[in-house]
């Protein structure tokens, strides 16, 4: 991938990436103490759920590769084969989940270990959507920057935009995220993405999944 010019995010919204991320550590500490004894108890009984509690994957963010962490959703034998196949494909059939995957994918929870990415400066808590490389690639040759210009995301505009219709263009809703950030100061980024963070919330709370 040749050089492009990345985009300079405000200190402000490091900040924000931080306070958030600790405030839902710790909010979320009795629910992530849940899910490891789920996970513990599951792999007790079902020798094909036994496995890793996290797994990573190869991804891009703003033009770098980093591994990304999630939660183990997946059942051992899948896991196993996790590298021919695409993740999404293999999420679509509820068979390859354990159960405690199931109800982590539902409230889009397994994603929660990317607040470690977060924290690292891999990820900020609002962006596009980090890609594979093959996706990522593929996105570059057709013209399609967003992943390219700033951080990746734990969520961004076009999930707080799902089941409208708007629905549709996720690179669209990505640059227009990605143009807010470019013309806009700190404070009003920082507010925009509290508004998106908390569409989120609303979302995992109504287990809609993302």
């Amino acid at each position: 991938m040749s050089k492009i010019e990345k985009i300079k995010m405000p200190l402000e919204k490091r900040v924000l990436d931080i306070i958030i991320g600790i405030f839902l550590v710790i909010i979320l500490l009795p629910f992530i103490i849940f899910v490891l004894l789920v996970m513990l108890v599951e792999g007790i009984f079902l020798r094909s759920s036994r496995g890793p509690i996290f797994y990573t994957e190869t991804r891009i963010s703003q033009g770098e590769t980093f591994k990304l962490y999630k939660f183990r959703i997946f059942k051992t034998d899948v896991l196993n084969n996790r590298d021919f196949i695409e993740t999404k494909r293999l999420e679509e059939n509820k068979n390859n989940l354990t159960w405690a995957g199931k109800m982590l994918k539902q409230i889009y929870m397994d994603e929660l270990p990317q607040l470690i990415n977060v924290f690292h400066g891999e990820m900020s808590l609002v962006g596009p959507r980090p890609t594979n490389l093959k996706v990522s690639q593929k996105l570059f040759d057709e013209g399609s920057l967003s992943k390219f210009l700033i951080k990746a995301g734990v969520t961004g505009y076009y999930q707080s935009h799902k089941g409208n219709k708007f629905h549709a263009d996720q690179e669209k809703l990505d640059m227009m995220y990605v143009d807010f950030c470019r013309n806009n100061p700190g404070w009003k980024i920082v507010l925009y993405d509290l508004k998106i963070i908390l569409i989120t919330i609303w979302s995992v709370l109504r287990a809609e999944g993302l």
